[in-house]
């Protein structure tokens, strides 16, 4: 009976090992992942697909097709007969042509809003990576305070005995162990939410655990300042929501054209973007009186994309500034940060040895010492990490390093439909 107890006992034991695997993740991976199996991402490559497809499907529409119900409704009513020539001769109709012509720019624009989703998810999820491991090492920095102050809390124990130290002083101390124990749950629950979070976004089972590659931190004092007109040029021409605008303007030419030739039939084929793009444009099917006020809508459509073009333009510029601006302000003032650090050490090592000689140092002022290197520690490594991320944003802006390649995941799908 205890036999079959112990089997079964390895056997749940061995299930559950297999059952949360850990896999081991690093910086480089995260843009990888993504691509592949982010969610935001794997649906909006299926979005661009639609919108190739749809460029198929406007092409086909303009070959013959046959309507049995038009065909047996004409030999009683005549007129059914104009409306067979969407049907047998759907490419003597214009607008099918302006159409086709629409959603190939609208499919060019789509893919440029697939860019931009997916180098902003990559974006977020190696900040997400960098602030995860930056929170590891406030941790580990905790932890080392935690031991310095129940090293010192020792000390205050013994000294209370031959009444060195006060009861009041042992007490803060046992209070400032319990707050950091508190810190440190908090902490932890922290972690693990990050860790769960970046999981989602590279598309990884929640039932995963991941372990953390850690980064070589820069050595800011070695680093120089930047310019903003190093990056602007590169940034306005790479940017895929700039481009964006161009191929939808593109696009509302063909529209125009659509309302000029209306009089001939409009278009059965709908557009490819997603959202209902120039559905605030009237097309009136048919002669009409309404020509002149659809190609005023559609100027004023113009407009607005140009408005928008602009201010998308300013915004771009306006965050460079602010990055550069960011980057340059922690490389010029990086030495108070080390300067301040090597004071914190070199204090708490003093006293440590007043300490150890058995000179007498009251307890609080040993605890000052501590806070202040546990927070010139913190403080420098949250610098570093910070220049880390604006070097990862101005990277995003100008799309180098992981934002340069392509996603697999849409090339895979696109090449896919064409064979």
């Amino acid at each position: 009976m205890i036999y079959l107890r112990i089997v079964t006992i390895l056997i749940l034991t061995t299930f559950s090992l297999s059952s949360f695997a850990q896999q081991k993740i690093s910086l480089s991976e995260v843009a990888t992942h993504v691509k592949k199996t982010n969610y935001k991402v794997l649906e909006n490559a299926q979005r661009v697909y639609q919108a190739k497809e749809m460029i198929h499907y406007s092409k086909r529409n303009l070959l013959p097709k046959l309507n049995l119900w038009k065909v047996i409704k004409l030999p009683f009513d005549w007129s059914a007969a104009i409306d067979i020539v969407q049907d047998i001769a759907p490419f003597l109709v214009p607008a099918n042509w302006f159409r086709v012509s629409e959603n190939k720019l609208l499919y060019l624009a789509q893919q440029e809003q697939y860019r931009a989703l997916w180098a902003n998810e990559i974006m977020t999820s190696k900040l997400l990576y960098l602030n995860t491991l930056r929170d590891f090492n406030f941790k580990t920095a905790l932890e080392e305070q935690k031991n310095q102050i129940e090293e010192l809390l020792g000390i205050a124990e013994t000294r209370l005995v031959f009444g060195e130290v006060s009861p009041q002083t042992v007490k803060f101390l046992k209070i400032r162990s319990l707050e950091l124990n508190e810190d440190l749950r908090v902490l932890k629950n922290l972690l693990y939410e990050e860790k769960k979070a970046l999981s989602y976004l590279l598309g990884l089972a929640q039932e995963d655990d991941i372990e953390l590659e850690k980064i070589t931190l820069p050595n800011v004092d070695e680093l120089e300042p930047i310019r903003f007109d190093t990056f602007i040029f590169r940034a306005i021409d790479h940017a895929p929501e700039l481009t964006q605008y161009d191929f939808i303007k593109e696009a509302l030419k063909y529209v125009r054209k659509e309302i000029s030739f209306s009089f001939l039939g409009s278009s059965t084929t709908s557009r490819s973007m997603a959202g209902g793009i120039f559905s605030n444009i009237p097309i009136q099917d048919g002669l009409g009186f309404g020509l002149s006020s659809s190609l005023r809508i559609s100027k004023s459509e113009k407009e607005i994309l140009d408005i928008n073009q602009n201010a998308t333009k300013e915004v771009l510029k306006k965050n460079l500034y602010l990055l550069v601006n960011d980057f340059n302000s922690y490389v010029e003032n990086v030495e108070n940060q080390n300067e301040r650090y090597s004071l914190a050490v070199t204090n708490y090592e003093s006293i440590r040895t007043q300490l150890i000689l058995g000179m007498k140092i009251d307890p609080l002022e040993i605890l000052t010492s501590i806070e202040n290197l546990f927070n010139a520690k913190v403080s420098l490594t949250h610098y570093r990490y910070e220049v880390v991320n604006v070097m990862e944003k101005v990277k995003r802006m100008i799309f180098n390093g992981d934002y340069s390649k392509n996603s697999a995941i849409l090339e895979d799908l696109l090449i896919g439909e064409n064979q």
